[in-house]
C-alpha cells in the first residue's frame, strides 16, 4: 500500500478509541495516525542520511517482531508503574503499526517470520514475495482501493468535524 496507511489508521484509531473509551482528542487520534505510518519512517531516515536503502521493508521498522517487542516492553513498564496514558498509548500504537504491516503484506510482502527467515510473505508483488506477479501497481485493484479508502476517510472526517466530535 502506498497512500492508504493514514486513512486505514484513522478508521482503526477511531474504532479503538470508541471500544476502549479513550478520549477522542487530537493527542490520542494523532498518536494512532502517527503509529499507522511509523513503519515508513525509514523513508525519512533514508532521505536525511542518504543511506540509499534499496528495500525499506527489510529494515526493523517493517518487521513485525519489532512492534511485538516494543509492546512487551511497554506492557512490562505498565505492570511496574500503571498509568492510564501508557495503557491507551499501547492500545493505539501496536494495532496501528501492525495494520501497516498487514496492508504491506498484501502488496510486495513483509518479513513476518524474521529472524527465522528472510523471506517476504505477500500475496501480490512487484518482484519480492513470490506471490502473484503484478507489473503495474497503478492499474491494479489494490491501488483503487487506496483511493476509495481516502475518499471515505475524508467524508468521515468532514462528518465527524460537523458533529464536533473531536475535543
Amino acid at each position: 500500500m502506498l497512500i492508504g496507511h493514514l486513512p486505514a489508521g484513522y478508521f482503526l484509531s477511531r474504532a479503538l478509541i470508541k471500544k476502549f473509551k479513550i478520549p477522542l482528542t487530537p493527542l490520542w487520534l494523532g498518536l494512532g495516525l502517527v503509529a499507522s505510518v511509523a513503519p515508513d519512517f525509514d523513508h525519512a531516515f533514508n532521505l536525511f542520511f542518504q543511506t540509499n536503502i534499496n528495500d525499506h521493508r527489510s529494515l526493523l521498522t517493517h518487521i513485525p517482531i519489532t512492534y511485538f517487542i516494543l509492546a512487551l516492553l511497554g506492557w512490562v513498564l505498565y505492570k511496574l508503574k500503571p498509568r492510564r496514558w501508557l495503557k491507551w498509548g499501547l492500545i493505539l500504537v501496536l494495532p496501528n503499526a501492525l495494520l501497516h504491516t498487514v496492508l504491506d503484506t498484501v502488496f510486495i510482502g513483509i518479513k513476518w517470520l524474521w529472524p527465522f527467515s528472510d523471506r517476504y510473505v505477500g500475496i501480490y508483488n512487484v518482484g519480492y514475495s513470490g506471490g502473484f506477479s503484478v507489473t503495474d501497481y497503478f492499474q491494479h485493484w489494490y491501488w483503487y482501493l487506496e483511493i476509495a479508502l481516502w475518499l471515505v476517510a475524508v467524508v468521515a472526517v468532514i462528518i465527524s468535524s460537523k458533529k464536533g466530535e473531536l475535543k
